[in-house]
Parts: structure tokens; C-alpha cells; sequence
């Protein structure tokens, strides 16, 4: 009986295994997203970057919705283009997080694929990773001044950046965030990555990668991060949750606070050499007639964002008012139907508002 057991055991094992083969097989005929394969980050190497002079499959969703081949150049960073420090060609960076990433378009009609056609001789690089937050911003920032004498920077302002970049809320490794000291000061602390080997074994199946980055299996967990929301209700304005706490807000004009006084340190420019793009409430520009956005996160700390920023004499190119513009006359929509960041139209809405600007005028002198 035993070994019958035991035989039993080991066909289902086996056939379980050949199953799992064929379906891993099958799968590389398929779009299946590869990942990023980001690097290790520690106190030795601090900037988070990817893995360098590589070619990968970007998708999105279990029927590969949205397709794209994503390229990452000699210095780990999502672009077409290899960055060279030793140019001394004037250089706009532009800095953010997915949205400046932009995985899910062809890189000639990103943000930074466009600006930098525009640039004709001179230089635009692009620092970004998804999950980035405003601490990392400044990581970016003095990275690019460091190694490649930016003479001018665009920061992407998104609404999930406040609470990305807060120690106390997020935890997720790779980045820099901000922690509060005991004498109520502030700190950047990193959170050390690398990749494990079970997650380097991951990255050769295409059946793993399909599970992890395509259907998400880990959010059938249920996880929620509650940043500061207690409400049972999940109301999201602009891919964040509306509803918020006193003690989170505090947080966030803490955060913003220094932010906007220390980026213009970590940048080695002055403020009116940075631009800051303000992702808009692009489902109120749809529909005008849902209200809950004007008690929102969103819109609150980009009121307050705004005004702060050009208290220091930072510019300022609000999206919302440009999407709105553009959705009045064209009717087209900025974001995919399964995906909330910008589509092409939608980067070509920003690319043309931020030609517009003194800011890059200024640039291509």
C-alpha cells in the first residue's frame, strides 16, 4: 500500500511538471512581460537603475492588451539613447516615475523620445522607475548633475509621489524615502534591494513571469496598503485613494515641504531652471459632472503643491488645464482603456504643453 502511495505521489509530481513545461513552452510564443530585471541597491550602489544594453518585452494584462519592446541603455535607465558624460552638449533630464518611464508606449512617442527629438543637437535624458517617489526625484537628480552637468531638469508630478516617498507608508525596496529624526528633522533612508535567487530563477520562466507580472497573482492576496484611510469605501481619484486623514495630509505638506526646499540643492540649479509637470484629473475632464474629485487627495495637494512651488520660483505646467484644452477640441482620451497612464496621444499632449514653456525655449537657445 506504501508503495503504492508513493508511486501515486510521484506520477502526479511528474505529470504535474510535464504540464507545467509545455504551458512555460507555449507561453514563449506569447507577448508575456519579461520584466526589468532591476539592479541591486545598496549603500555601495545607491541609484537605482536596470540592467543595462538590454532588450525586453513589455506587457500588460493576461490577453497582452498593451504590447511594447522596451530598450534600457548603457546606464540602466528606460531609453533609446546611450548617455555620455563626457558630452558637453547642454542637457535637460527629465525625472519621475512610470509615468516618464513609460514602458507601455514605443519609445519615439514618449515624453522623452519626442522632447529629445526636438532637442536637435543637444541632449535630453530620462531618469525614472515605477514606484519612484519625490525623494527619489532628488536621488535622480543629483545623480544627473554629478555625472552629466545637467543644465536643466522637468519633474513629472504624480499623485501616488507624496506617499511613495514616506518610509512610514511605503516599504517596498529599491528607493530612497523620507523619515522623520527624533529632533523632528528629516533624513533619506534607502531600502536595500537584491534580487533573490528564487526571483532570478522566476525571471527565466515564461510561465512565472506570466503569473507575476501579467496577471498579478500577488494581488489575489488582498494586500492593501491603507495610506492614512480607514473609510471602507475604495474611491480612487487619478489611481489614489480619495479619502485621507489629518495625519496624512500633515504628512504630505511635510513632504512637499521639503521637497521643494532641498531639490533645487540636489539639482545644482537654481528653480527656474526645473520644471513641474502636474499630472491632471484627467475622469473630471470627462466627466465634469462627478464632483468627489474636488474633496479628493489629489486635488488638494496639488492645489497646495502649485501654490507652494511657485512661492520658490519654480515653474509650473499644469496638465490639467492642458488636457482639458486638448479633450474640448479633439475629444481623445490620454490614458488606455485598461491603464491609467498616458497613452501616445496622451504623451504628445505633455510634449507639446512643455514646448511651450520658457523653460525649454530657454533650453534650445
Amino acid at each position: 500500500m506504501l508503495k503504492k502511495i508513493i508511486f501515486t505521489l510521484i506520477g502526479i509530481f511528474l505529470s504535474s511538471l510535464f504540464t507545467l513545461i509545455i504551458i512555460d513552452l507555449i507561453l514563449f510564443f506569447f507577448p508575456v512581460n519579461q520584466g526589468m530585471r532591476a539592479q541591486s541597491v545598496n549603500k555601495q550602489n545607491p541609484v537605482f537603475r536596470f540592467e543595462p544594453n538590454r532588450n525586453s518585452q513589455y506587457s500588460k494584462n493576461w490577453n497582452f492588451d498593451i504590447k511594447n519592446t522596451v530598450k534600457t541603455n548603457n546606464d540602466g535607465f528606460v531609453n533609446d539613447f546611450n548617455y555620455n558624460e563626457k558630452s558637453k552638449k547642454k542637457l535637460l533630464s527629465i525625472i519621475g516615475d512610470s509615468y516618464v518611464e513609460a514602458l507601455m508606449v514605443p519609445f519615439k512617442d514618449s515624453l522623452n523620445g519626442r522632447l529629445q527629438k526636438m532637442a536637435s543637437e543637444k541632449r535630453v535624458y530620462s531618469f525614472a522607475a515605477s514606484g519612484a517617489g519625490l525623494a527619489q526625484h532628488m536621488i535622480w537628480a543629483k545623480y544627473s548633475k554629478d555625472k552629466y552637468k545637467s543644465d536643466y531638469f522637468v519633474f513629472v508630478i504624480i499623485s501616488n509621489d507624496f506617499a511613495e516617498s514616506l518610509a512610514k507608508y511605503e516599504k517596498s525596496p529599491g528607493f530612497h524615502r523620507f523619515k522623520k529624526t527624533e529632533d523632528n528633522k528629516w533624513n533619506l533612508e534607502l531600502a536595500n534591494y537584491e534580487p533573490s535567487t528564487i526571483r532570478k530563477i522566476f525571471r527565466k520562466s515564461r510561465l512565472a513571469m506570466y503569473l507575476i507580472t501579467n496577471i498579478k497573482i500577488h494581488n489575489l492576496l488582498n494586500y492593501q496598503l491603507q495610506f492614512g484611510v480607514n473609510d471602507e469605501r475604495k474611491i480612487y481619484v487619478s489611481n489614489f485613494q480619495a479619502n485621507y486623514n489629518e495625519e496624512f495630509w500633515k504628512d504630505a505638506k511635510w513632504v512637499t515641504e521639503i521637497y521643494l526646499n532641498n531639490l533645487y540643492k540636489y539639482s545644482g540649479v537654481k528653480p527656474e531652471k526645473i520644471l513641474f509637470v502636474i499630472d491632471g484629473i484627467r475622469q473630471n475632464i470627462y466627466d465634469t459632472e462627478d464632483k468627489v474629485y474636488l474633496e479628493s487627495f489629489w486635488y488638494n495637494i496639488r492645489q497646495h503643491f502649485i501654490k507652494e512651488a511657485k512661492l520658490k520660483g519654480y515653474h509650473i505646467l499644469d496638465m490639467h488645464e492642458e488636457f482639458k484644452k486638448s479633450y474640448i477640441n479633439k475629444k481623445k482620451k490620454f490614458e488606455f482603456k485598461t491603464d491609467s497612464h498616458w497613452n501616445s496621444f496622451g504623451h504628445k499632449t505633455v510634449t507639446d504643453s512643455i514646448v511651450k514653456t520658457d523653460l525649454w525655449k530657454n533650453f534650445i537657445k
